[in-house]
């Protein structure tokens, strides 16, 4: 059984988000298209433009299954934690495939990202305190460490989030596979 795993905030629902649902299920023919959404509050700590029971209902109009609530706690947080419970979601929903967004468009761009920072971890995190202590912010810090260990950077915000998502799958093993809709 094929299920997408689609992780949003919808703030507000827009054209995009339709043709990204439409896309994605295009891509998996899952059985059950599963939603992670943002609830009363955004990722960035700010108020939903529209409450989460109008998104939900949209999301479902437009092809998702199931919509599922994260959790306050988790969903204003930054990248990785964001990243972190929306996958474990997902993952317990039972999802194969998540489908995100993505300015670089190249899904193997992001494995090979986590790969290494899976491989080399004490070098990766090493350089980006080194970083962190000269002044750098974190997301400035992570692409310098990148820079050094394999001369690539991710600078874009969906880009960030995206690798962020492919970072909770390989670290854990989780049985997802990840793809990547080109915006």
């Amino acid at each position: 059984m094929k299920s997408l795993g689609i992780i949003a905030e919808y703030n507000p629902f827009h054209t995009g988000h339709a043709y990204h649902i439409k896309k994605a299920k295009e891509m998996i023919h899952p059985d059950y298209t599963v939603i992670v959404m943002s609830g009363a509050f955004v990722q960035r700590g700010e108020p939903a433009i529209v409450d989460k029971w109008t998104r939900s209902k949209i999301a479902l109009e437009n092809g998702a299954d199931c919509v599922i609530e994260l959790p306050l706690a988790c969903g204003v947080e930054s990248a990785d934690y964001f990243a972190h419970y929306s996958v474990l979601l997902l993952k317990e929903m039972g999802v194969t495939d998540l489908v995100f967004g993505s300015e670089d468009g190249h899904i193997e761009t992001f494995l090979d990202i986590a790969k290494t920072i899976e491989t080399y971890p004490d070098l990766y995190n090493g350089y980006v305190k080194d970083a962190m202590k000269t002044g750098l912010r974190y997301p400035d810090a992570c692409n310098q460490a990148l820079s050094l260990l394999m001369h690539k950077e991710v600078r874009t915000p969906n880009d960030l989030l995206g690798l962020a998502y492919v970072k909770e799958i390989v670290h854990h093993h989780y049985q997802i596979t990840p793809h990547v809709i080109k915006r």
